[in-house]
């Protein structure tokens, strides 16, 4: 199954397909049963097929149990034993183009929690997190869609986005010089926005637009305590998708960093000690508005991993589709206070 790449429930023949996202690096030195394969994939003219044909080839009594042939240059495989995986590894390192390590799932690294489904988190609590389905209408959600794509993308980043009110500067962590972005908030958004701010402990005043195809994602982070006050939202237009929220380590002192990893890449491995992390997955359905206060706000983290698919439920792979967020926040021009 997609979800869970350590349960060998497939033959050799028909390995099942994997969820790359759920791969790290592994702690240990020694052989695990997944191989993380590297100028490996379609757009390097690979096939499932090929890349299967070639694993047996290495090892032909090695049996592999899932595989994830990737659409750039990395892919995965899962065999049944740590002792396959050794001898295809070693099979195959003469004999293609490919670079092959071992790799490890999340949930096998030690204190680390990180569930393969929404409702494997349902008793998981965030205080402060708040999620109202059907926030919009249908007609209102195509017309904010329609209103959007009729202007002007910021592709800087890995995602495009659109700022009103006050631009947000990624380089700096923090709210762009003022012309940056329009003063106003757009007229489209003005109702929306009036909406929201009933909800808010203080009224919106800006907007950042996100768009995120099928595989983008964005790393766990807080948003900017200086840059942005209480009462972070977010309206979910087009394509539902599943937000992963993440409490910090014990030793992080209690106030969430932005860090460098909130506009490029997915979240740095868990530490060498294996400090629990506790986590939530929310699935966010279309038209829906969440809102961060409090606890949720500035001692969790948020974020979307970078992948085509999301488990609602243990054995459901649900395929993302395009989605558009609407992310409406209060600007705030003042250090952090939180200590």
């Amino acid at each position: 199954m997609a979800c869970d790449p350590d349960a060998p429930i497939a033959s050799a023949s028909r390995p099942a397909p994997l969820d790359p996202s759920v791969f790290r690096q592994p702690r240990g030195k020694g052989p695990t049963r997944h191989l993380y394969i590297a100028n490996c994939g379609l757009g390097k003219g690979d096939t499932p097929e090929g890349v299967l044909a070639a694993l047996h080839a290495a090892a032909p009594g090695a049996e592999v149990v899932g595989l994830h042939v990737g659409d750039q240059g990395v892919s995965y495989a899962s065999f049944a034993t740590p002792e396959g995986a050794d001898l295809s590894r070693q099979g195959v390192a003469g004999a293609t183009r490919w670079v092959v390590r071992f790799a490890e799932t999340a949930d096998a690294l030690p204190g680390a929690t990180a569930p393969d489904s929404v409702e494997s988190t349902t008793h998981i609590d965030v205080p402060g997190l708040m999620v109202i389905p059907d926030f919009v209408t249908e007609e209102e959600a195509e017309t904010l869609l329609a209103e959007v794509d009729m202007r002007s993308w910021d592709s800087s980043i890995k995602r495009r986005v659109q700022h009103y009110g006050h631009a947000f500067d990624y380089a700096r962590l923090a709210l762009a010089e003022s012309g940056a972005a329009p003063v106003e908030l757009p007229e489209f958004c003005h109702d929306v926005a009036a909406r929201v701010s009933e909800l808010t402990p203080m009224p919106i005043n800006q907007l950042t637009v996100n768009e995120y195809q099928p595989g983008v994602g964005i790393a766990s982070h807080c948003d900017a305590h200086s840059a942005f006050e209480d009462g972070i939202c977010g309206l979910t237009l087009g394509s539902g998708i599943v937000m992963e929220f993440r409490k910090p380590r014990p030793d992080s002192g209690g106030k969430v960093s932005v860090g460098r990893h909130h506009r490029l890449a997915p979240p740095p491995p868990e530490k060498e000690d294996g400090e629990a992390v506790v986590q939530k997955n929310v699935w966010l359905p279309a038209r829906s508005l969440f809102i961060l206060t409090g606890e949720a706000r500035y001692a969790w983290q948020h974020g979307i991993a970078w992948r085509k698919t999301d488990c609602l439920t243990a054995g459901e792979v649900r395929h993302r589709g395009r989605r558009v967020s609407f992310t409406l926040r209060a600007a705030r021009f003042a250090p952090c206070e939180c200590g």
